[in-house]
């Protein structure tokens, strides 16, 4: 059916919160929906709640029992292959979407002809405590494909999807890279689109667990999955975003890297060796144009990072957590 959109939800262990979600997409106003519920081998009982919908809506729900446990990657790539829609949406298990999401999504889409549609998105805290985030910084719908490539957020949620651009670019989500798999799979995916349309409409819950940085556990983090998922991304891209890729990879490995190595305690000399193996990688970096674009605090981050001026990004990330714990 041209016009079906299947809404994939992969599920694992989410038994407090699928209820939630299942019952927003049951509600759409629009009625080309199939819903994708897709198990990964809970153990908590969740499968016992997506069946029960299935039962009472066997018109749009299905359901899919993987046979072992593959992680996010696994399990959206279960849902695209048993997709009957010509488009796709994901929604994460624990989140939920507005009423009329999958309808705006696909007028937007048809009205400019486009076969990527990004929305607004709400962060959901617990209590009543919601803040309305943008993706998209301030592109919009008369921004060019490759400063959308560049600059949006690697979302695969909030965004419609024609399925053709997974089928047709053989690009799944990598089973292997169980962190960032979004950014290694939907960033390639944006650049093989013909048109990406904006909605600056947040519709989407994304449901934050906890709200303070203090309460992850940064100790034993393995950063290997950085720069597998940056190469990754960059090897599946359509030929002409080297712009785009060598500023991806910026915010990916100079900002969010290091980051997270700084917070998981790596040492002063892992962190100059990344720097090292990032500035001989990508030599010119500094003359980026994106970089103009870039957010004043993470741009002086970026800066500092690149010329190891390291009580510096030290100070910036004890600025930012305190900030994130008085929220």
């Amino acid at each position: 059916m041209a016009d079906l959109v299947s809404v994939i939800v992969p599920i694992y262990n989410v038994k407090e919160y699928l209820s939630r979600c299942i019952e927003s997409l049951v509600k759409q106003t629009y009625s080309a929906v199939e819903i994708i519920l897709v198990d990964d081998c809970s153990t908590d009982g969740s499968v016992k709640i997506a069946e029960e919908y299935v039962h009472r809506y066997p018109d749009r729900c299905k359901l899919i029992k993987r046979k072992q446990n593959g992680g996010l990657s696994a399990a959206r790539n279960s849902g695209i292959k048993a997709a009957l829609g010509n488009w796709l949406t994901f929604v994460d298990s624990d989140d939920w979407v507005t009423c009329d999401y999958v309808q705006t999504l696909i007028e937007t889409a048809t009205i400019h002809s486009a076969d990527i549609v990004l929305s607004s998105i709400y962060y959901y805290y617990t209590g009543t405590n919601v803040k309305e985030v943008s993706p998209f910084g301030n592109l919009t719908n008369d921004s060019s494909k490759e400063e959308i490539v560049a600059l949006s957020r690697s979302y695969a949620c909030t965004r419609l999807f024609h399925k053709n651009l997974f089928i047709d670019n053989k690009i799944w989500f990598p089973e292997k890279i169980r962190r960032a798999e979004d950014m290694a799979t939907i960033i390639p995916i944006m650049t093989y689109a013909k048109k990406i349309s904006i909605v600056k409409k947040p519709m989407y819950y994304y449901y934050q667990r906890t709200n303070s940085i203090s309460n992850q556990n940064f100790a034993k983090v393995d950063v290997s999955f950085y720069p597998k998922a940056v190469t990754r991304m960059i090897e599946l891209s359509a030929p002409g975003f080297d712009v785009e890729m060598e500023y991806r990879a910026i915010s990916e490995l100079l900002y969010g890297m290091v980051m997270i190595m700084l917070r998981a305690k790596y040492s002063k000399k892992d962190i100059f060796a990344h720097i090292d193996r990032f500035c001989l990688k990508y030599p010119n970096w500094l003359e980026n144009p994106y970089l103009a674009k870039m957010e004043t605090a993470k741009r002086i981050f970026v800066k500092s990072a690149g010329k190891k001026q390291y009580i510096l990004i030290k100070l910036l990330i004890t600025a930012w957590d305190l900030k994130q714990k008085l929220r």
